[in-house]
C-alpha cells in the first residue's frame, strides 16, 4: 500500500528527502503529482517501503538524476513513467566486515586497485595501524618491479618492517613463505584498471598461485560512478573479498560509491580519508555508513 508524502512549497528533491525520513530503511517511488503549476508549487509523492524483492538493478539508478531531470512543463504521464523506475538505495543493506587479523592465525592479504586509488598508501596505513596490535607482526611484499617497490620501501625502512619484492605467482608465494615468522603479510599490487588487460591477467595468475587469505579492492570514493562500477566488476572477477574505500574526504558526494558497493555485494572493511600515508584509516562501522548516507541526502 502506498502513502502520499506532502511537502508544501518545496521542490521534488525536498519532497523525496521527507519521504526518506519517513522510511529510513529505503523506499520505492510509485508516482507523484503537482498540486498547482509553478516550479515551487506543492508536490505530492507517493512512496512505499522498499522490500528485498524489488529488482536489485534499480539500486544502480541515481535519485538525483531522476529528480533534477523533472521540469514543471513535463506532462504528468512522462514524469510518472520516469519516476516509477526510481529507487532510493537501502544503505543499511551494505555489508560491513572490518577484516581484522585473528590472534594466533597467520594471514596473507593482497591489495588491488586502479592506478591512483591509493593502494600503497592503504597498505602502509594498515601496516602502521595493525603492527604490534594483539601480538600482530606485519611483513610487506611489493608485487611488482623495483620502480613500483620504490613507493613502499621508504615506509618499510622507516618502520623497520621486513619487505620483499616479487612479481610472478611462484615468487610471491616464496616471498610470503619467507615471511612465515610474521602473522600478517600485506601485498601491494601495482595499480590496474578495467583497461589494463595484460596487467589484470598477470594479477589474476599471481593471485591464483598465491591463494591469499583475503583480496582487498581499494576503491577511490572520488571516482566517476561508472568507473567505480567497472572497477568493482573487474575486482570481483579477481576474487575480491573486501573493499577499502579510499580518498573519502576528496569526494564531493559519497552516494555513488556507497551505491556501487551495495550493488557489488562485497563487504566494506576500511575507510581511508585523504591522501596521507599514515593515520587516515579507520575500520568501517554501521555508524559511519549511517552518517555518510545521511550526509548524502542532506547534500541532495
Amino acid at each position: 500500500m502506498t502513502e502520499p508524502t506532502r511537502c508544501l512549497g518545496r521542490t521534488e528533491r525536498h519532497a523525496l528527502q521527507q519521504a526518506h525520513e519517513r522510511y529510513p530503511g529505503g523506499f520505492e517511488i510509485v508516482g507523484w503529482k503537482r498540486v498547482r503549476k509553478g516550479l515551487r508549487s506543492p508536490v505530492e509523492v507517493a512512496v512505499r517501503p522498499f522490500v528485498a524483492s524489488v529488482n536489485r538493478e534499480r539500486a544502480r539508478l541515481r535519485l538525483l538524476a531522476c529528480c533534477s531531470g523533472l521540469q514543471a512543463e513535463r506532462s504528468l504521464v512522462a514524469a510518472e513513467t520516469e519516476i516509477a523506475a526510481s529507487f532510493v538505495p537501502n544503505f543499511h543493506q551494505l555489508s560491513i566486515d572490518p577484516c581484522l587479523p585473528q590472534p594466533g592465525k597467520r594471514a596473507v592479504w593482497a591489495f588491488v586497485g586502479a592506478p591512483g586509488s591509493g593502494v600503497t598508501r592503504v597498505v602502509s596505513g594498515l601496516a602502521s595501524r595493525l603492527h604490534g596490535r594483539d601480538r600482530c607482526t606485519v611483513g610487506l611484499i611489493s608485487a611488482g618491479d623495483e620502480s613500483h617497490a620504490a613507493d613502499l620501501r621508504p615506509f618499510a625502512d622507516a618502520s623497520g618492517l621486513p619487505m620483499h619484492v616479487a612479481m610472478s605467482g611462484s615468487a610471491l608465494a616464496a616471498a610470503a613463505a619467507s615471511l612465515g615468522h610474521r602473522s600478517l603479510v600485506l601485498i601491494d599490487f601495482p595499480g590496474a584498471g578495467p583497461r589494463d588487460g595484460d596487467r589484470l591477467t598477470a594479477h589474476a595468475r599471481a593471485l591464483e598461485s598465491l591463494a591469499p587469505t583475503e583480496i582487498c579492492a581499494v576503491l577511490p570514493a572520488d571516482a566517476d560512478e561508472h568507473a567505480m562500477q567497472r572497477q568493482l566488476e573487474v575486482f570481483t572477477q579477481l576474487g575480491a573479498t573486501h573493499i577499502v574505500l579510499s580518498r573519502v574526504d576528496l569526494a564531493a558526494r559519497l552516494e555513488p560509491a556507497l551505491r556501487a558497493i551495495v550493488a557489488s555485494g562485497i563487504p566494506l572493511a576500511w575507510v581511508a580519508h585523504g591522501s596521507t600515508t599514515l593515520g587516515d584509516l579507520t575500520p568501517a562501522t554501521r555508524d559511519w555508513i549511517d552518517r555518510a548516507s545521511g550526509q548524502v541526502l542532506a547534500a541532495s
